[in-house]
């Protein structure tokens, strides 16, 4: 029995004292021996548990890293959504204002036609993945991409939640987490991080510049899920002459200026120094908008 062998048993031939101290024995190494075997069936479920446990913390943690990089692509707005219901169809669009910022790389067929495809596909990515961060930083939704372009919308009510991080950050006073603030804030640090890469990948890739465009109103702003037999995909996007009139002003903009409407300009002219461009016709525009370019921060000290 010390050995762990529980088949052992005393002889009870006898009647006496004896004979009964053997059946009391036999009694208990019957005990024992159920109560060890009981025991290794647990201690073999708490191994195979054990192991369970490993392999879901190991899902688990790739699961966090693949959420951690797929998150970088969904705009923080679906990230809400999905929060709290997993199972929404829809984001419910409202209208409210919000700042739109386009911007898209001047010259593009030109690259296009220098570059193999390959190479400009790099450049593209190589850029725009350095301008997530900024546009995260200063809480902007990417809407939507297409080749050289994005188009970024921000919302105050965003601007509000993450004010503290991006203040804290960038030495920003308090009250300054408008979105129309943010999207120039965002332009300007962009332009500042293209001039950073161009200097990096000079001998990489031709030096590029954007065009930017800013717009400051009202448009219909929430999040879709399409599904299909080819699978389900989340669109978030901002509508309405807001967003059409951003994108304007970007093709409008030479390379490397901002370019923001009357709307934006009033609400940023205390934080940055504007040149007056006149009023311009757009295409598909009834009436002329006198447009600003924002001057870079050092240039003017003065409103021109």
């Amino acid at each position: 029995m010390g050995a762990g062998d529980f088949s052992a048993r005393a002889p009870m031939a006898a009647r006496d004292e004896l004979g009964q101290l053997g059946s009391a024995f036999n009694d208990m190494t019957g005990r024992l021996a159920e109560a060890y075997t009981e025991l290794e069936s647990k201690n073999t479920e708490l191994a195979t548990a054990l192991q369970n446990l490993q392999e879901s913390r190991q899902r688990l943690e790739l699961l966090e890293q693949l959420k951690g990089e797929l998150s970088k692509f969904v705009p923080e707005a679906v990230k809400r959504l999905l929060e709290q219901n997993p199972n929404a169809t829809e984001l419910e669009k409202k209208s409210v204002e919000v700042s739109v910022l386009f911007l898209d790389i001047a010259g593009y067929t030109r690259l296009s036609e220098q570059l193999e495809p390959k190479r400009l596909n790099q450049l593209v990515q190589t850029y725009f993945s350095s301008f997530l961060e900024i546009i995260q930083l200063h809480h902007g939704d990417i809407s939507e991409t297409a080749g050289d372009g994005l188009m970024v919308i921000f919302q105050s009510d965003r601007g509000a939640a993450d004010h503290r991080r991006l203040a804290s950050a960038v030495e920003l006073p308090a009250a300054s987490h408008d979105h129309a603030l943010s999207a120039t804030r965002a332009a300007f640090a962009i332009r500042q991080r293209t001039a950073t890469l161009n200097e990096e990948y000079g001998g990489l890739f031709p030096p590029v510049a954007l065009h930017m465009g800013i717009n400051t109103g009202e448009a219909l702003v929430g999040a879709t899920k399409l599904g299909g037999g080819a699978g389900q995909r989340w669109t978030f996007t901002a509508s309405g002459s807001t967003t059409n009139v951003a994108a304007r002003f970007a093709a409008f903009a030479q390379g490397g200026d901002i370019v923001v409407g009357p709307a934006t300009a009033e609400r940023i002219r205390q934080h940055f120094v504007l040149e007056s461009l006149g009023e311009q016709m757009f295409k598909n525009v009834s009436q002329p908008i006198r447009v600003y370019r924002v001057i870079p921060p050092g240039v003017y000290e003065k409103i021109v």
